[in-house]
């Protein structure tokens, strides 16, 4: 009886391993990504002109991963044409959706922040990536290789140049944002004939074409030069996106501090600060009282106020990633009781960048 049982668990034993063994878990295999030909396919020649605009329509079919399973997650890649993709861009948000649309800005700044040049046309190769599970046990797929030639733009800008100097070292304006031609900046000038260089390629030089004197306030292409009769420091603006066309140069008479935080005076911008003309910064000393708040005016006017904030390119208020035209006081540290004297710089040299600084002396 032994005997039975024995022969009858070991036959039950072997039954169960052989089942074992022919059983096998489903294997993900590459079955195809199919990425479609855009629509619309090209060439792509980007503008800021018209807003943020679609550029065209990525879509590729479902992956298909050889067994059922949960979705993929897909991105859009791109790289210079012929290099295979060593140094893959990632031109898309993650996601399971199987289409994505460009935007001119999104691509327009994804182009520029890698390497390649406004202005000259990109050839591009375009690809999509699955990748099925997380971490450490994925499986990826790539789709078939579109190219595609694209053109990106610079943000409008300017170069104030002098007549016969060379425009790569004249003051610069620049636009509140890619869709936006406001451009403007800040500078000392002498007095002389000046004309507005366009960029070409990221670069100012006296072979690309310029902006001249319109009549009225307005701008024209290769148009007579702009005289300044008067040395100072000027705020230089140049629009060529209105119509009509439209340039500005006011002098900064004055410039001052506002606000609660000063202790003497009325709230004006007087005493003026001083134009330090060896590293383009304004400065005062001046006594302020703590947990109050001060802004930067000129020529006693509100049409110049900066003060504390971020307006977001696009917006004529904007001043840079830490001022803002109009924007709130900046506050003073410390308390309401005590006062000191700080040394305060406002530095205007970078057209839309413009920065601050206060030190306790």
């Amino acid at each position: 009886m032994k005997n039975i049982l024995k022969i009858t668990f070991f036959a039950i034993l072997l039954i169960s391993i052989s089942s074992c063994t022919n059983d096998k878990d489903p294997v993900a295999t590459a079955n195809g990504l199919n990425l479609k030909s855009l629509t619309p396919s090209g060439p792509f020649i980007l503008s800021p002109i018209g807003g943020d605009n679609d550029v065209t329509t990525i879509a590729w079919d479902a992956v298909d991963n050889g067994v059922p399973t949960s979705p993929s997650v897909y991105e859009i890649q791109i790289a210079k044409a012929g290099t295979n993709f060593a140094k893959p861009i990632i031109a898309s948000p993650s996601s399971t959706d199987i289409t994505y649309i460009w935007k001119e800005g999104y691509l327009n700044s994804l182009l520029l922040e890698n390497g390649f040049l406004p202005d000259v046309a990109a050839d591009l190769d375009v690809r999509v990536k699955s990748t099925l599970g997380i971490e450490f046990n994925t499986f990826v797929q790539y789709s078939n290789v579109i190219a595609i030639k694209v053109t990106p733009f610079s943000q409008a800008t300017f170069a104030f140049t002098k007549v016969g100097a060379d425009p790569a070292l004249a003051p610069t304006t620049l636009s509140s944002g890619l869709f936006t031609t406001d451009t403007e900046g800040y500078s000392w000038l002498e007095p002389g004939d000046y004309r507005f260089y366009t960029s070409v390629q990221n670069k100012f030089q006296a072979s690309n074409p310029f902006y001249g004197n319109g009549g009225s306030g307005t701008l024209v292409l290769n148009g007579p030069a702009i005289n300044v009769t008067t040395a100072g420091y000027y705020l230089i603006k140049a629009d060529i996106g209105v119509t009509p066309t439209a340039y500005s140069l006011t002098p900064i008479s004055a410039l001052g501090i506002i606000g609660d935080a000063k202790i003497f005076g009325s709230l004006n911008s007087l005493p003026s600060m001083t134009y330090d003309r060896a590293d383009n910064k304004w400065k005062i000393t001046i006594v302020l009282r703590g947990a109050r708040g001060f802004k930067f005016r000129a020529n006693n006017s509100d049409v110049i106020n900066l003060g504390l904030g971020n307006a977001g390119a696009g917006s004529p208020n904007y001043a840079g990633t830490l001022m803002q035209y109009n924007g709130i006081p900046i506050k003073v540290p410390g308390l309401s009781t005590v006062t000191l004297p700080y040394a305060v710089t406002l530095d205007l040299s970078k057209p839309r960048d413009y920065k601050f600084t206060m030190v306790a002396q």
